[in-house]
């Protein structure tokens, strides 16, 4: 019998262990072993959501530090929907593929009228994964930054630029998974970047069968319960 590999929050089991959770945990312990510099600190945890709960949970349950997201979605126009055309993140983050606008059947006016389209869902979302809590920040605390990998980075810049506009003391993006040539334009971005693996996106998608889709409501539910481990342990975000 295979043993559970995401670790009960005293004694309640988080949300099941199946291949959308396994190795989103374990990436989540590998990175926290290599931050253990933040074990215990003033720093805080936010997860891009959907994906990046599970590793970001468990990273902040094992370093004891409080987790919780900001909302950022990437999104395609229906001309090319095998294309990241940009991301938004709340608090105003937006980050746009330039390359998407020498492409045929796209102009500027479709782009907007997706990236609206996309703002309206924010609310909902954002409602879904903090129920009326502001966004936990604080400038004089590091944060970390993860997500369950780093294909186009656009999520990522976009949740950057929203972050840097509060001019935090350090800025950390912690994934699992890198292209290496995305990394390179996002690091400028951060005071720091860790990455267990560096693959180019085609070939990291292609070794990535554990990168099973989780819905947000799973994930929704998988933050409460990190969060409810870690206030248990007198850790807030």
């Amino acid at each position: 019998m295979k043993p559970p590999v995401i670790e009960p929050v005293y004694g309640a089991p988080l949300i099941g262990c199946d291949d959308r959770y396994e190795d989103r945990a374990m990436a989540g312990r590998r990175l926290a072993s290599t931050l253990k510099r933040f074990r215990g600190a003033h720093a805080i945890v936010l997860a891009i959501p959907p994906g990046g709960v599970a590793v970001g949970g468990e990273l902040a349950r094992s370093l004891r530090l409080g987790v919780d997201v900001i909302v950022t979605r990437e999104f395609r126009v229906r001309a090319h929907p095998a294309i990241a055309a940009g991301a938004i993140s709340e608090s105003g983050g937006l980050c746009l593929n330039g390359a998407i606008l020498r492409l045929p059947g796209v102009t500027p006016t479709i782009v907007w009228d997706v990236i609206r389209a996309e703002q309206s869902n924010l609310p909902d979302l954002i409602q879904l994964y903090r129920q009326g809590r502001p966004l936990p920040l604080d400038i004089r605390r590091p944060i970390i930054l993860v997500d369950d990998g780093l294909n186009s980075g656009l999520a990522q810049l976009a949740a950057l630029q929203a972050l840097r506009r509060y001019h935090p003391v350090a800025c950390i993006l912690a994934t699992p998974r890198a292209d290496p040539s995305i990394l390179s334009i996002v690091r400028p971005w951060v005071d720091d970047a860790v990455t267990l693996d560096l693959h180019p996106s085609g070939a990291a998608q292609a070794v990535d069968g554990w990168q099973t889709p989780l819905s947000d409501d799973d994930a929704a539910v998988l933050l409460q319960r990190y969060q409810i481990h870690t206030s248990l342990q007198g850790i807030n975000a």
